[in-house]
């Protein structure tokens, strides 16, 4: 049932929760439009769970409908709660008034998060690691994250993998509770000082039994049927833990070591499993024992990041309304794993995607933790992983953070018949040199041969209409994996950064893509020039192909391409000649290079033979590098003339 939440004025009078004057509940005529707007904001859901007992419900249930509520369409069925601070007593009981999470039974939240001693309540306990503005690193409930999100500057997990799936984690639950519906709610919320509790409160009051780690029947992201297998050890959720013979990052424990975690822990490592966990052989709940890897594994997770967590989750945070099939593919029966009405069979499945928050907190495997202990001392010590839902989906049709792009021939040509492939990170050579499929759309033909990630799509359109500022900078952070040739084991994991300068988003012109392009076509054939001297250096003697040379020119371009495209930026927004930051570009290119061959040559063989042969190649890698850098010149000659007059 729903409740008006009042709290008594100085005078006596009822004063809804959500502010404003007091109202006088015995008036015999419907409530104007303000009054009307205040009482529904006040209005929350109360139903029996494990924290409110029945009896409590019937006591409200049995109480007089106020005369005012009576006379409206919308109130009709209410009934109204006086608080006495943030508590009011009903059928014996004191309930607590949180506007986070809605109500709960007084002593429960210090005594047993969910009512029972095993539980570990996702929303209130502290689990996801984040950094305050203040520069401080501490952890919080999930329903705490987003209520406190203008006083976070950003969630850091021990790994980016787990990052990613945090973030995607929070927008499946923001989206739920807020939409927002249009792009008015979105300003509405953009511009509040802090994202308000009450839509997230009654949202989550439906589904607080869901987010319990340790629920004896549905447990968060995880099968209680998988209970008759035997667990495995819980290092099984941690891919830097050793694991039978698996290759581990950055420990030197064993595998006969025993590993327990602690429920915070298992919690974060269980979400990162179900997004990113490799593919091969898991335990077989009958006979399938094979395994997709999961979703996220296939793309660089692309995240804009504002000056708080409030307004990184608002930058990526789409409108929402499923009825009208918004974002694009997302249906009315779209929803997140945990308002599924049972829990997940242990038979795995493949079907396709109902929806934007189903593809967020797609359940990859089948999952059940083993615990031993009880109350605080209660950590994980195993867990059963077995073969999930299989994704059926053409990634860039359904996937909304990443960028794609068509492949092209040996000439530069799309080929126009193959698909187009998601952006990926790279472990020496840098994100930025996909700078225009993550930034730039497609003026001519979008999303035909290349496609930014949607939030980018929204942002640009949210500042042309002034809801956001027309020369504001964001940060793109990219998150992913490698993976071994068999996509069974992760190598390494990877996350990089890149500035979004919002007048570049904006861009509707060919020239500014076709500057980035001639910029980082010009690094490509400085590095292809590097390997090229290296290897051919090495054919005179007859040694084995070694290409090394580069990765001391590679990482050095990250930062100062960082500082090109926010110079673009700043040109394009007041309409001046991007044709100065694009040259200080080129010729950091060519001395970076320049400076890597010599390192090399430094450290190569200095004598007899080899100084010739050394000689002789440093001096054809220059030649291409000079020749490399004039064309490059002549081409931003062409692309900047007149771009004072470009159409931003």
């Amino acid at each position: 049932m729903e409740v008006v939440l009042f709290r008594a004025s100085q005078d006596g009078r009822a004063v809804p929760v959500s502010g404003g004057d007091p109202v006088d509940m015995t008036a015999p005529d419907p409530p104007d439009e303000d009054v009307l707007r205040r009482l529904l904001a006040a209005a929350v859901p109360l139903t029996a769970s494990a924290d409110i007992p029945e009896e409590v419900v019937q006591a409200v249930a049995v109480t007089p409908v106020p005369a005012l509520f009576r006379s409206s369409p919308w109130l009709y069925e209410h009934r109204a709660l006086l608080l006495a601070g943030e508590r009011c007593t009903v059928g014996g009981h004191t309930l607590r008034y949180r506007e986070d999470l809605g109500f709960l039974l007084e002593g429960a939240e210090e005594e047993s998060p969910l009512g029972s001693p095993s539980s570990f309540d996702l929303l209130t306990q502290p689990w996801i690691p984040v950094v305050g503005l203040d520069g401080r690193a501490t952890a919080k409930g999930l329903a705490d994250v987003i209520a406190e999100a203008h006083t976070i500057r950003r969630i850091a997990a021990e790994a980016p993998t787990m990052t990613a799936a945090l973030h995607r984690l929070l927008l499946a639950v923001f989206h739920r509770a807020y939409g927002p519906p249009n792009e008015k709610v979105w300003q509405d919320l953009w511009e509040a000082e802090k994202i308000p509790a009450g839509p997230l409160g009654r949202y989550l009051e439906r589904y607080r039994d869901r987010f319990d780690l340790f629920h004896p029947e549905v447990p968060f992201m995880q099968c209680v049927e998988l209970r008759s297998l035997t667990p495995a050890t819980a290092a099984k959720l941690v891919p830097y833990r050793a694991v039978g013979n698996n290759v581990t990052l950055f420990d030197h424990t064993t595998s006969a070591d025993t590993v327990v975690l602690t429920p915070q822990e298992a919690a974060r490592w269980l979400v990162t499993l179900q997004a990113f966990d490799p593919g091969g052989m898991k335990t077989p709940y009958e006979k399938d024992k094979s395994s997709e890897r999961a979703p996220c594994n296939w793309f660089g997770v692309v995240l804009v990041e504002g000056r708080n967590l409030k307004e990184t989750i608002l930058l990526n945070a789409l409108v929402y309304l499923p009825d009208y099939e918004k974002p694009r593919m997302t249906t009315p029966d779209d929803r997140p794993v945990w308002e599924e009405p049972t829990g997940p069979s242990p038979r795995p499945d493949k079907r396709t995607v109902r929806g934007w928050t189903d593809l967020l907190t797609w359940p990859s495997r089948r999952v059940l933790l083993s615990t031993t202990g009880s109350g605080t001392s209660r950590v994980v010590d195993g867990v059963v992983i077995t073969p999930g839902t299989r994704l059926d989906a053409q990634l860039p049709d359904e996937e909304l953070m990443a960028a794609f792009r068509r492949p092209t021939d040996a000439k530069g040509r799309f080929k126009r018949e193959a698909p187009m492939l998601p952006v990926r990170l790279n472990p020496l050579r840098g994100i930025w040199r996909h700078s225009i499929e993550l930034l730039l759309t497609d003026v001519w033909q979008e999303g035909v041969n290349r496609q930014r990630p949607a939030a980018l799509d929204q942002i640009a359109e949210l500042a042309g209409n002034k809801y956001i500022p027309a020369n504001a900078v964001y940060t793109l952070r990219v998150f992913g994996q490698h993976l071994d040739s068999k996509a069974t084991v992760i190598e390494t994991w990877l996350e990089e950064e890149v500035p979004a300068p919002v007048p570049l988003l904006r861009a509707r012109d060919e020239s500014l893509g076709a500057l980035i392009g001639c910029a980082i076509s010009l690094a490509d054939e400085a590095g292809s020039g590097l390997r090229s001297f290296q290897a051919e250096y090495r054919r005179e003697f007859r040694d084995q192909p070694v290409s090394d040379i580069d990765r001391g020119y590679w990482p050095r371009l990250s930062r100062p391409f960082g500082a090109f495209l926010v110079d673009l930026g700043r040109a394009r927004a007041v309409g001046r000649s991007e044709e100065s930051a694009t040259r200080a570009w080129g010729r950091y290119v060519i001395e970076t290079a320049m400076a890597a061959a010599n390192r090399w040559v430094a450290g190569s063989p200095a004598e007899g033979r080899a100084m010739i042969v050394l000689g002789k190649h440093h001096a054809v890698f220059e030649a291409r590098l000079r020749k490399a850098e004039r064309v490059f010149q002549a081409q931003i000659k062409a692309y900047t003339a007149g771009s004072e007059q470009l159409d931003v």
